[in-house]
C-alpha cells in the first residue's frame, strides 16, 4: 500500500489504495467501513469507492465511482469525483486528534444508478444519486491533503448482491 498523489482543484491529496474487489452486479449494496485517527486537523480527508481500472488517474475528476472529501475544520463534505460540489455539512464535528472516528461510505446500486451515503461518527450525509458507467471492480481508497495526517484502521467491506424485485 503506497501513497499516490492526485489533485482536485488546487488541493493535492495523497491517496492509498487499501483493497480491490469485484462487484459485478446490477442490483445490490456496497458498504466500506473504517476507523480514522487524525494526527492533526488542518487537512482534508478523502474516502472513496473507485473504479479499480482508473485508480492511477492523477486528477480526481478522472476517477469513476463515489469519492468525498471532508474538511474537519468546517464540516464540509464535497464530492470530488463526480462534480456534485458540496453534498452536505457535518453538524457536529466528531473528529478529534488521536481518537478513533467511525467512517462508512456506502452505496446502493440499481443498474447504473448509484445512491451513496456517508456516515461520520453517528452523523449521516445523503449524497445525490449518481448515474455512472457500470463498474465491475472497486478500489477502497483513503487519503488526506497531508501525507501523514491521518491513520486509517480496521477496514471492513461488505458487498450484498440482490435480485431485482426482491426486498431487502
Amino acid at each position: 500500500m503506497s501513497m499516490q498523489p492526485t489533485e482536485y482543484g488546487k488541493q493535492n491529496f495523497n491517496i492509498t489504495r487499501l483493497h480491490d474487489t469485484p462487484i459485478g452486479m446490477d442490483h445490490g449494496e456496497v458498504v466500506f467501513e473504517i476507523e480514522l485517527r487524525m494526527r492533526h486537523l488542518d487537512q482534508r480527508l478523502f474516502i472513496g469507492l473507485l473504479d479499480a481500472g482508473q485508480i492511477d488517474a492523477r486528477n480526481m475528476s478522472e476517477h469513476r465511482g463515489v469519492g468525498v472529501s471532508i474538511d474537519p475544520d468546517t464540516g464540509e463534505v464535497f464530492d470530488t469525483t463526480n462534480g456534485s460540489g458540496i453534498v452536505g455539512y457535518l453538524d457536529e464535528m466528531p473528529l478529534e486528534v488521536n481518537l478513533p472516528t467511525f467512517l462508512c461510505l456506502e452505496f446502493e446500486k440499481i443498474k447504473r444508478i448509484y445512491i451513496p451515503k456517508l456516515t461520520v461518527g453517528e452523523e449521516k450525509i445523503l449524497h445525490p444519486a449518481l448515474h455512472l458507467p457500470d463498474i465491475r471492480s472497486l478500489s477502497l481508497v483513503v487519503g488526506s491533503t497531508a501525507g501523514d495526517g491521518a491513520v486509517y484502521e480496521n477496514p471492513h467491506l461488505m458487498v450484498t448482491r440482490r435480485t431485482p424485485g426482491v426486498s431487502a
